[in-house]
């Protein structure tokens, strides 16, 4: 593993420990959840495409309708891509109190063929613009775990089966969209965020029974304020920890039973954080971009910031930020790409880049590579202290909301179209030279 390119030796122990934690073949190709194997957009594989074009089909493997809309990412295991999928719904509709559509699909990797398409029940959480598949589904290899905004919690084996279903109880509060973290796995259990902080309501963290859907252990996230941060499983010093990010704290848990380990007052927003080399980056817009030392108990607030700077760029963000080397980059609207040094907080650059994505999340590859890709237009940069564009590409897909970060497995790039772009609707596209 290269120090440069992978974000230092801080990052080669977090896999480490993320190995330990997961099946033995998670990196052989598969990915397996939201931004991959460690949730940082991180992978190993070297040598994707550079170059993909929507109109002559260069590069474009397979491309399928997918009936429905959403902005979950696509996730792979083996042979098999699977995807939420929901169906628009209007604010008339909404008012109309008509019920939720939503699946789970699956799709060959090698043509694009759908296997299998599995209706799951909605919940009772209203979202008020009609898009019920935001958080992205997680899988072990053998059942695929998935998570709607209208609160349902779904298990499915890789025939389509369901094998068990839970709703959130209780009505979600008002002016919340709905539940949008993706859900992550911890040895025997699946954890996510109930997030309902509003007003007198709180969310919580909870860890289900991965077989069965039973609450192993459940924490009370502290009042401040809604994010739509997907939590973070890292291994640091030898311990696990569960960071979870409400939107104005970040906590860090033992993911075995949930207890406490250090909390950190900041504004989090809808941005992940991210790690290497021994510090977390932490970034909302408007808010300050803080690099923190995650070794600590209780309070770290005012004795583990490394360094802090000040206000990040204020644009609509939700494409959460990705290492590579000593270099952090994050995409906000309108078009701007900004990258600090992850060692000091310094800016190294901050440059205006038309239509770069603010909702996917980008992926940094093995050999020094970020692809900030979506089914619409996408950018692949070098990593490095200078903004170096590799290659531009169009898909042809939506541009106006392309949330649905990438996917990476066996050389191949797995994009989804947020919205339809077009007459044949929202589509599934597979990227590859071979």
């Amino acid at each position: 593993m290269q120090r440069l390119i992978l974000g230092g030796l801080g990052f080669a122990f977090t896999c480490l420990g993320f190995l330990l934690l997961q099946p033995a073949n998670c990196l052989a190709g598969n990915w397996p959840g939201w931004r991959g194997p460690g949730g940082m957009g991180q992978t190993d594989e070297k040598t994707l495409p550079l170059k993909w074009d929507g109109k002559t089909g260069e590069n474009v493997l397979w491309k399928v309708p997918l009936g429905g809309i959403g902005n979950s990412s696509p996730i792979v295991w083996g042979d098999k891509v699977f995807v939420t999928i929901s169906r628009k719904q209007t604010n008339k509709e909404q008012d109309a109190k008509i019920v939720p559509e939503h699946w789970v699909a699956c799709f060959s990797t090698a043509d694009g063929k759908e296997l299998w398409r599995t209706a799951v029940d909605s919940g009772h959480y209203p979202r008020g613009y009609g898009i019920y598949a935001v958080p992205t589904p997680v899988t072990d290899g053998k059942y695929i775990y998935s998570w709607f905004s209208s609160g349902v919690f779904a298990a499915l084996d890789f025939d389509g089966k369901m094998i068990w279903r839970s709703e959130v109880p209780g009505e979600l509060p008002k002016n919340i969209d709905g539940l949008v973290n993706s859900p992550l796995l911890y040895k025997d259990t699946v954890i996510r965020i109930v997030n309902v902080e509003q007003r007198d309501a709180k969310g919580v963290v909870q860890a289900l029974d991965k077989k069965t859907g039973d609450v192993k252990w459940e924490k009370p996230l502290i009042k401040s304020g809604s994010a739509n941060a997907s939590p973070l499983l890292l291994n640091i010093d030898g311990k696990d920890e569960l960071l979870v990010p409400s939107g104005n704290m970040l906590d860090a848990l033992n993911p075995a039973d949930g207890s406490s380990i250090w909390s950190f007052k900041r504004r989090m927003g809808d941005l992940s954080p991210v790690y290497a080399s021994g510090i977390l980056f932490t970034d909302a817009p408007g808010g300050p971009a803080i690099g923190i030392d995650p070794l600590g108990q209780g309070d770290i607030t005012k004795t583990n910031a490394k360094w802090k700077t000040d206000k990040t760029p204020a644009s609509y963000a939700y494409a959460s930020p990705v290492i590579s080397g000593d270099c952090v980059y994050r995409a906000a609207r309108p078009g701007l790409l900004t990258c600090w040094k992850l060692s000091t907080g310094e800016e190294v650059f901050s440059e205006q880049l038309k239509d770069i994505t603010s909702l996917a999340s980008p992926v940094a590859t093995a050999d020094g590579l970020i692809y900030f890709a979506t089914s619409g237009k996408t950018y692949i940069i070098k990593a490095g202290p200078k903004l170096q564009i590799v290659a531009e590409n169009e898909l042809g897909g939506f541009h106006g909301n392309n949330g649905g970060s990438p996917a990476i497995s066996n050389g191949r790039i797995y994009l989804r179209d947020a919205e339809p772009a077009g007459p044949a609707g929202a589509l599934l596209y597979c990227i590859g030279s071979k």
